[in-house]
C-alpha cells in the first residue's frame, strides 16, 4: 500500500505539471538577429532569445526592458490633464531608456528636441538634474532629488546613435552595459539610403518596429515579450525597393521625385511619389530621395509651424535657423536654397547677362546706381483634390518675393540704407519673375520642391489628425526632433559663412557700385490650397486615379509618358486586445489572428479541452490515493 501511495503522489504532481504546461502553451520562435550571441540578460522567459553581441535584446526580454514597458504604460495612463510635461506627453511615441543605478534606484530618460533619453540617464547619474525614479514595486514613476550615482545596467529602446548618445555614453564609460531593441545606426560599409532604410523599419510611423510595439503594449495594458512583426513593411520601403531592385524600369529619372498623393486608411497610409520620364536614359536611384521626402513629411508635422523659417542675413548672425529645425535635413535643405537663391540673384543682376543687362539699363535710366534688397522664397497656393481619406497634389509652386534692406556688414562700416521704391520695382520687373521661374523648375532647388511638396500632405494630415481628436497621439507639433535628426550632422553658421564669403567678393566692373543681398525661406504661414471640385477633376486629370492606384503595385507611366508614379501601401498588421490579465511570457506580438492567449498564442479551446482532461485525471489520482489510505486505516 506505500507502494500504491507513492504512485498516486507521482500522478498527482505529473497532472498538476502537465496542467500547467497546457496554460503556458508552445513558445514562439525566437526572431533573428545579426551577429554572434553573447550570454543572455536576465530573462522574462526561456524563450528569449540572448542578447547580440552589438547588444540588440527583444523587446521585453530582459528586466531593464520589462520595467520601462510598466514605466510606459504607468504614464500614459496617468498623464495630468492638459500637462506640458513631455515626460507624460511623448509616453505615447518617443524614444524612453532606463537605467539601474549602483544604488538600486531606477531612473528613466525620455526624448525630446532638447536632449535624448541616454543623455537624460547620464545627467541623473551626475547628478546634475532630478531623478525620475522607476519602482518596480508600484510600477510608478516620479521625480525625486538629484543624486549622483553610477550606472550599473541600461536599456534603450533605440540603438544610441553613433553621432551623439554613442560617443557620450562611451566617454561615461557605460557604452557596454547598455542594451537595446530596435536598430537606428548603419554597419560598416552601408550607405546613407542604407541607414535611411533602417530607420524607417524601426521607426516608421505606422509600420515602424518601434510604433507597433508601443501599440501593441498599450493594447495589451500589461508588458511582455514583443518581437518585431514580420509582416510589417511601409509603402516607403515598399517604392524604394520597387525602383532600385532588379528589373527596374528604365528611362525615370527617381532622383526628382515629389510626393503627389497620400492616403490615410485604418491599416496604414499609403504614398505615391511623382518623378519625370527622361526617355533613351537609365533610371537614376532614387532612394534617398523617396527617404527624404517621407522624412520631410514627418518634420513638417512634428515641428511647429512657427518654426518653418531660415534666415541668410549679415547683420543677423544669430538668427539663422530655428534650433528644433536645425537639427534636420529639411532644415538643411531650406538653408541651402536661401545660400543657392542668393547665388541665382547674384548671377542674374550680372550687368554681362540678359536679364542684368535690362536690369541695369532701366537703372540707369532711372538715374540709380545702387540697389541694396532682400529676397526671399514663399509658398504659392497649392492646387488640390481631396476625396474622403485622398489626397492627390496637383500642382505646389513656390514665388520669390523681394524688398528694400537696411542691414550693415558684419565687422565693417559699409551699410546698406534702405532702397528707394522706384529701384526695388525695377528689380520685381525683371528679376524676380526669372528667380521664380528657377526655383520653380531648375534642378538647384529640387530638394526645396520636394520637401515643399510634402509640406503640404503634412498641412493635410495635420487637418485630419486634429479633427479625429488623435494629434497628440501622433506627435503632432510636439517639436521631437530625436528620431528625424539628419544622418549626417551640420553647420549652420558654416553655410552663413559661405555666404559672408560670397558676398563680399562680389565685385561687378560696370556699372560703378555694391550690391548686398540677404533673404530667406519662410513656411511659417498656413498653406493655402485651391480644392478642385469633382468635375474639373474628372475632366483635367481623368486617368490619374488609375495611374497612382497601379503605382502602389509597380512603377506605371502616365498617359503622356512624361511623368511615372511609383508608390507602395503600408502593410500594419491587426492588434488584437488580449484577455484583461495577460501570461506574463510570451510575446505579445500583434500579428496573426484571434481566438488564442494574448502572450504564448497557444490555441484558446485547446487549452480549455486538455485542462479540464487534466484536471479529471489529477481528481482520479487524487480519489484513488484517498481510496489506498482509507482502505490502510482500515
Amino acid at each position: 500500500m506505500e507502494r500504491n501511495a507513492r504512485t498516486a503522489r507521482w500522478g498527482r504532481l505529473a497532472a498538476v505539471l502537465l496542467l500547467l504546461c497546457s496554460m503556458v502553451g508552445p513558445l514562439p520562435a525566437a526572431p533573428a538577429f545579426a551577429g554572434p550571441s553573447v550570454t543572455a540578460l536576465p530573462a522574462v522567459d526561456s524563450g528569449c532569445p540572448p542578447a547580440t553581441a552589438e547588444g540588440q535584446v527583444v523587446y521585453g526580454c530582459n528586466e531593464l526592458s520589462r520595467h520601462l514597458q510598466r514605466a510606459r504604460l504607468w504614464l500614459q495612463q496617468n498623464k495630468p490633464p492638459g500637462t506640458d510635461d513631455k515626460l507624460f506627453k511623448n509616453a505615447g511615441s518617443s524614444n524612453y531608456a532606463i537605467a539601474r543605478l549602483a544604488d538600486g534606484k531606477y531612473i528613466i530618460g525620455y526624448s525630446d528636441n532638447l536632449k535624448h533619453s541616454e543623455e537624460r540617464l547620464l545627467d541623473q547619474m551626475n547628478g546634475k538634474s532630478q531623478r525620475i525614479t522607476f519602482d518596480p514595486a508600484t510600477g510608478r514613476v516620479s521625480y525625486q532629488a538629484p543624486r549622483a550615482s553610477g550606472i550599473a545596467e541600461g536599456f534603450s529602446e533605440l540603438e544610441p546613435c553613433d553621432n551623439k548618445c554613442g560617443p557620450k555614453l562611451r566617454s561615461a564609460g557605460v557604452r557596454d552595459k547598455f542594451t537595446w531593441s530596435w536598430q537606428w545606426n548603419g554597419r560598416d560599409g552601408d550607405t546613407k539610403e542604407d541607414v535611411k532604410a533602417i530607420r524607417d523599419q524601426s521607426n516608421n510611423s505606422k509600420t515602424g518596429h518601434k510604433t507597433l510595439a508601443l501599440r501593441q503594449l498599450k493594447a495589451n495594458n500589461g508588458p511582455g515579450r514583443i518581437d518585431n512583426p514580420p509582416n510589417a513593411q511601409s509603402g516607403i520601403g515598399k517604392a524604394v525597393q520597387r525602383q532600385a531592385g532588379p528589373g527596374r524600369p528604365g528611362g525615370i529619372d527617381f532622383s526628382s521625385v515629389q510626393l503627389r498623393y497620400v492616403s490615410d486608411g485604418t491599416s496604414g497610409n499609403t504614398y505615391s511619389f511623382k518623378a519625370p520620364t527622361t526617355p533613351g536614359k537609365p533610371s537614376t536611384d532614387g532612394t534617398g530621395a523617396i527617404y527624404d521626402a517621407y522624412t520631410a513629411l514627418n518634420v513638417w508635422m512634428t515641428v511647429q509651424p512657427s518654426k518653418f523659417w531660415v534666415n541668410l542675413n549679415p547683420d543677423e548672425p544669430d538668427r539663422i535657423i530655428d534650433s528644433d529645425l536645425a537639427q534636420t535635413d529639411v532644415g538643411r535643405v531650406l538653408l541651402e536654397s536661401d545660400l543657392t537663391l542668393k547665388e541665382s540673384g547674384t548671377k542674374l543682376i550680372d550687368p554681362n547677362s540678359a536679364v542684368g543687362k535690362q536690369f541695369w539699363g532701366k537703372m540707369r535710366a532711372a538715374g540709380l546706381s545702387k540697389f541694396c534688397k532682400r529676397d526671399w522664397i514663399v509658398p504659392k497656393q497649392a492646387t488640390i483634390r481631396e476625396s474622403g481619406s485622398e489626397l492627390y497634389i496637383l500642382e505646389a509652386p513656390l514665388e520669390v518675393k523681394s524688398e528694400g534692406a537696411d542691414f550693415q556688414m558684419p565687422g565693417s562700416e559699409f551699410t546698406c540704407p534702405g532702397d528707394s521704391k522706384a529701384a526695388t520695382d525695377i528689380y520685381r520687373s525683371v528679376v524676380v519673375p526669372e528667380l521664380t521661374r528657377l526655383v520653380n523648375e531648375s534642378p538647384e532647388y529640387t530638394d526645396l520642391r520636394r520637401v515643399y511638396i510634402s509640406r503640404v500632405a503634412a498641412e493635410w494630415y495635420r487637418n485630419r489628425l486634429a479633427k479625429a481628436g488623435t494629434a497628440e497621439d501622433f506627435g503632432i507639433d510636439s517639436n521631437d526632433v530625436d528620431t528625424l535628426e539628419s544622418i549626417e550632422p551640420w553647420d549652420p553658421k558654416a553655410l552663413y559663412n559661405k555666404y559672408l564669403k560670397q558676398l563680399n567678393s562680389v565685385i561687378y566692373t560696370t556699372p560703378d557700385g555694391f550690391v548686398v543681398t540677404a533673404g530667406g525661406v519662410d513656411f511659417t504661414q498656413p498653406v493655402k490650397v485651391d480644392k478642385v471640385t469633382d468635375a474639373s477633376f474628372e475632366q483635367q486629370y481623368p486617368a490619374l486615379p488609375a495611374v497612382v492606384e497601379k503605382s502602389l503595385t509597380e512603377v506605371t507611366r502616365t498617359t503622356d509618358a512624361k511623368d511615372a508614379f511609383n508608390g507602395g501601401a503600408d502593410l500594419v498588421p491587426a492588434v488584437i486586445k488580449p484577455p484583461a490579465r495577460p501570461s506574463p511570457g510570451g510575446t505579445g506580438n500583434g500579428g496573426g489572428g484571434g481566438g488564442g492567449l494574448p502572450i504564448t498564442g497557444a490555441p484558446l479551446y485547446g487549452i480549455v479541452g486538455a485542462g479540464v482532461v487534466l484536471i479529471l485525471v489529477g481528481l482520479l489520482a487524487l480519489w484513488r490515493t484517498r481510496r489506498v489510505r482509507w482502505v490502510a486505516s482500515r
